[in-house]
């Protein structure tokens, strides 16, 4: 219930000391206010007693909760007149007491807020805050409030403060200086850029400058927990945003800037370069010339000594960015003296090192020239005119190899720097062309390799100075380079990746002068090894290469064709199928986004219809079984790309589910109805294949295609639910009895991607009906297929199933996968298939290569491998630290160790306390035989787990342990004992990682690793004998540290 006006009045009479007290009063006061009850004159007047009380907590409460309440009101509830009169009384009270001062800091901010308050006004509170208040002396959250004061009036009352001319600018710089809280100096650093482009400097221009310049450079470092988030990178920028904000800091900043990059210290240099680049793009062309030789001196300094990579980049933007001002703008005689001054300093010390290329020199003095060129025209012109012509003719007579791969890399520098200038082309570079083209076509027939790759990589660089002749010779050149079978490797990569710039600069020369060879080398019979090599080169290089329209149009029928005539000769052709088929899959990766390419694949060259149909002789004709899988798998790889380009999938998708389903033809329609009118089989091949015939053993593999399509999709429609019940049938159809290993595996393989197929349509289901009841359909089935009393052989599908299920219910976010993890968790007690559900826990937080990914449309939600782990984290230790059984536990060591190499560090540092006891036993090697005693028929991947679960337990071990090691301390002993015997006798990775841990423990406190130094050191000494030198490497370095341990100087 409100308080009528006089209670209102009453209570301001007496205010409380307790705060909680006080803020009721303000909302019963704010209350009235706002409702008209009571005037804001009524609520001074009552305040009167605590106003003008002789203490000064009364008075400052009373001042509090009349800027508590200005702040709390409308900006237009009050007039000028009541503004008035509140600035009259908060400028008086400026003189009070220091304890009362503050609250009329916060006061002043709400009064300058208020729309109705004049300049005049504006302008008493500012002078009474200069007049009173000694800014400094005040904490930390007053001065910021008279910062935001003044911020507000610069940028929303800069037309009232032009009457105060400069004595603002000496006001605010008295109030900021010396301001030592980085809080606030992000603040000041905020409002020196508002200043200047607001109100005139005049004579403080210096004065204002030079209360931030104090602070550079910035060598704040921020506390390890510090709350308010203040970085270094923050006020760095800040300074950095304050001194470039005008040119008329240019007198001040740019001499400190020099003195700076003058200093012996690294970090003020490395600020005095970034900041230089950014005052560069403030100041003008006159403001920088007095300045421009004793920065060349010093900039060339730091380039020239080579401190640092990062330094030297820093020097070289430096330049580019001093040239870029001088270039700008009208130019003057001066300032264009100035640049000329420059570009002929630089060409003088840098061009006789250049002359030198087997030299330490070479490179900076290069990359100093290359930082002219890239500036502007002007200096670009005149150093590549004098450069280019030097290095052309410096290549052909050096002779030493060094020399002359060094000078055609910076030939070729020089010349893509200078591109960029459309008038160079025609000028300088162009005059020099066929000098500077003659000296890299001769490197490229040279007999060094290096210098061959050295030539690649500069003309590359060197494409845009090529004239559309020069370019059409080069891809000739490179064409008949790639296809020399005595070239290198390393030299034929260098060279597609060359091919590839030229051909987004000039299509047509790789149409005509690339393509053909490239094509002409394929349709060679392979007679050797060699040539089968070169012709999966070729192979690579056109999917690269093959990009725009015209280059589609023509190599894609080819490769089609090969790829039908390959399948359909004998079984040792299928290889060379399934390359094909990798190379159309890459062209039709890189060139579906673009409209014109996707118009042909799709509509003309009808890409679906040409892949379902060579899907389905492929099944039919193909003679080599145990290859059929991976041709199928590429097959359906193109049908998901293809698909996905697709707006509208759902026709063609409610067809295949038709015909799967019941075999009808007549619901067919689109593309499928083309590819069942020009092959009757594929509705046997649908039917029968998704059903399970043995009248048609082949008939299975059409999953692969049904996968291509239900995947490439971008939406399924509810339909899609009616393939669920089918695909189940072909992952645990009759025991596979085929005699020959390949077509086991083949078959193996089908079940695989039906399951994956499976886990992907629940997925991608709409929510609704139609999904809940598959849901309880898959349960059923697969809660029936793994009772005890099925076969091993069923089972093991049917967890494969569930596991895939499981993965795609996470994904999604449905609250039905607890139920299946549930499920899992309990199989992991299973004799027969325990430790095969432990390694499923690892596949459903590990990404697939294609299903179940955003690639191929699937629906995820964030954070889905934190929330399953989450959940599963602590039954699985509860599970593995209650059990008896010891072939359970180690399956719950199995399914935790699964999971750690899928999940981020920040993860599971939130379960390291919980998880060590477990890491450790996973490195227990004693546990493991144990399990081998206790499980005489154990199948291979089952003896395999203990050596898996270490290397995933030590990989994960590592990694946290160097992110922070402070969670092993109270098992350091244990640690020590379990990592120690894994440094020798086992696998290299293992050893590797063993020693790695051993190395993160050192950053312990002394106090608890001293004692094991001496056992450390001494152990690791086989360590370093080992056979492989990754091995030796990691020892050395691990004992280095244990050595060190406790020493003077170590840790």
């Amino acid at each position: 219930m409100s308080l009528t006006k006089t209670q209102v009045l009453q209570k301001l009479g007496k205010l409380p000391n307790s705060v909680q007290e006080a803020d009721l009063i303000l909302k019963d006061v704010i209350h009235s206010v706002c409702s008209g009850e009571l005037s804001l004159d009524e609520v001074v007047e009552g305040l009167s007693s605590s106003l003008t009380h002789t203490s000064p907590a009364e008075r400052g409460a009373g001042t509090r909760l009349l800027a508590d309440l200005l702040h709390s009101l409308p900006s237009s509830s009050l007039n000028t007149a009541q503004i008035t009169f509140l600035v009259s009384f908060f400028v008086d009270r400026l003189k009070d007491h220091h304890s009362v001062i503050p609250n009329v800091f916060y006061a002043c901010l709400a009064l300058v807020k208020q729309e109705m308050i004049d300049g005049e006004d504006v302008r008493k509170l500012i002078q009474g805050i200069f007049r009173e208040v000694q800014c400094q002396s005040h904490i930390m959250s007053d001065r910021r409030n008279i910062y935001t004061f003044f911020k507000y009036c610069i940028l929303n009352k800069h037309q009232d403060l032009e009457a105060l001319g400069t004595d603002f600018i000496l006001g605010l710089v008295t109030a900021v200086d010396g301001e030592r809280d980085p809080r606030n100096l992000v603040l000041v650093f905020s409002l020196v850029p508002v200043i200047v482009q607001s109100i005139p400097t005049g004579p403080f221009t210096e004065d204002l400058f030079e209360v931030v310049a104090a602070y550079f450079p910035i060598d704040f470092v921020p506390p390890v927990n510090d709350p308010y988030g203040i970085s270094q990178e923050d006020l760095v920028l800040g300074l950095r945003r304050a001194l470039a904000s005008t040119p008329l800091f240019a007198p001040y900043c740019l001499p400190l800037l020099q003195e700076k990059l003058d200093s012996d210290i690294n970090s003020a240099k490395l600020d005095a370069l970034h900041t230089l680049v950014s005052c560069c793009e403030i100041y003008s062309g006159e403001d920088i010339r007095p300045y421009v030789i004793p920065l060349w001196h010093s900039i060339r300094r730091e380039v020239v000594d080579g401190i640092g990579e990062g330094m030297e980049q820093a020097a070289l933007s430096a330049l580019t960015a001093v040239v870029t001002t001088l270039d700008k703008g009208p130019i003057s005689p001066v300032v264009l003296q100035a640049t000329q001054s420059l570009v002929q300093m630089s060409l003088n010390e840098c061009v006789p090192h250049l002359t030198t290329p087997e030299q330490r020199l070479v490179f900076p003095s290069a990359r100093l020239l290359l930082a002219l060129v890239v500036a502007a025209e002007g200096p670009a012109t005149t150093v590549s005119t004098a450069v280019v012509p030097l290095l052309a003719e410096q290549s052909r007579t050096k002779k030493e190899e060094t020399a002359q791969r060094n000078t055609i890399i910076i030939l070729g520098k020089f010349l893509g720097a200078g591109a960029a200038f459309p008038d160079l082309l025609t000028g300088g570079l162009g005059q020099h062309e066929e000098v500077w083209w003659t000296a890299l076509s001769l490197a490229l027939s040279q007999p060094v390799p290096q210098v061959q790759e050295a030539a690649v990589v500069a003309l590359t660089a060197a494409l845009p100075a090529l004239s559309n002749h020069r370019l059409s010779a080069a891809a000739t050149t490179l064409t008949s380079a790639l296809l020399d079978s005595q070239r290198q490797e390393k030299l034929k990569s260098s060279i597609v990746n060359c091919l590839a710039a030229l051909g987004r600069l000039h299509p047509s020369a790789i149409l005509d002068h690339v393509l053909p060879h490239l094509l002409v080398e394929m349709e060679r019979d392979v007679c050797d090894n060699d040539q089968w090599v070169k012709e999966v080169q070729v192979l690579d290089t056109l999917a690269v290469l093959t990009l725009a329209h015209s280059q589609v149009s023509q190599v894609l029928p080819l490769l089609w064709d090969r790829t039908k005539a390959s399948l359909a000769k004998k079984p040792g052709e299928i290889e060379r199928a399934i390359h094909y088929l990798s190379c159309v899959r890459k062209i039709l990766v890189n060139t579906l986004e673009e409209p014109e390419c996707r118009e042909y694949i799709i509509n003309e060259w009808c890409g679906i219809k040409q892949t379902m149909a060579l899907a389905v002789s492929t099944i039919w004709e193909c003679q080599d079984t145990a290859k059929l899988p991976s041709v199928m798998a590429e097959l359906s790889a193109i049908c998901r790309v293809l698909l996905a380009t697709v707006s509208e999938p759902h026709g063609l998708v409610e067809s295949l589910v038709s015909v799967a389903i019941g075999g009808s033809v007549v619901q067919s329609s689109g593309v499928l109805s083309e590819v069942l009118a020009a092959h009757p089989k594929v509705t046997t091949l649908l039917f029968t294949g998704l059903i399970g015939n043995e009248d048609s053993p082949r008939a299975e593999y059409m999953v692969y295609m049904t996968e291509g399509v239900l995947m490439g999709a971008r939406s399924l429609p509810e339909s899609a639910a009616g393939i669920l019940g089918q695909l189940r049938k072909v992952v645990w159809g009759p025991e596979l009895e085929e005699k020959s290993e390949g077509a086991r595996e083949g078959k193996q393989e089908v079940r695989r991607v039906a399951a994956i197929l499976h886990a992907s349509v629940i997925n991608k289901l709409p929510k609704g009906v139609s999904l809940t009841k598959s849901l309880e359909e898959t349960w059923s089935d697969v809660m029936r297929e793994l009772e005890a009393g099925v076969s091993k052989g069923k089972r093991r599908w049917a967890l494969t199933i569930a596991t895939w299920t499981c993965k795609a219910l996470i994904l999604r976010g449905a609250e039905e996968w607890k139920q299946w993890c549930t499920r899992m968790q309990e199989l992991l007690s299973d004799p027969l298939i325990g430790m095969e559900a432990a390694h499923n826990f690892g596949t459903i937080v590990k990404d697939h290569n294609y299903a179940l990914t955003s690639h191929t449309h699937a629906n995820i939600r964030l954070l889905h491998k934190q929330r399953f782990f989450e959940s599963v984290v602590g039954p699985l230790v509860e599970l593995f630290s209650t059990t008896n059984d010891i072939k359970t536990k180690s399956c719950a060591l199995v399914a935790i160790a699964s999971l750690l190499p899928w999940l981020p560090h920040i993860v599971l540092n939130a379960h390291i306390q919980k998880l060590l006891p477990v890491l450790l036993q996973g490195l227990n090697t004693s546990d493991f035989s144990k399990i081998g005693e206790a499980s005489i028929n154990m199948e291979r991947h089952d003896a395999r787990c203990g050596s898996e679960t270490r290397l995933s337990t030590l990989t994960t071990l590592a990694s946290l342990l160097k992110q922070n090691a402070s969670p092993a301390e109270r098992h350091t002993s244990t640690l020590i004992s379990f990592l120690m015997p894994l440094t020798t006798y086992h696998p290299l990775t293992v050893r590797v990682k063993a020693l790695e841990c051993l190395a993160a423990l050192v950053t312990l406190p002394v106090s608890v690793i001293l004692p094991y130094r001496n056992e450390v050191v001494r152990g690791l000494r086989s360590a370093l004998d080992d056979r492989k030198r990754v091995v030796r490497q990691a020892a050395t370095h691990t004992r280095s540290l244990w050595i060190l341990v406790g020493a003077p100087g170590g840790f």
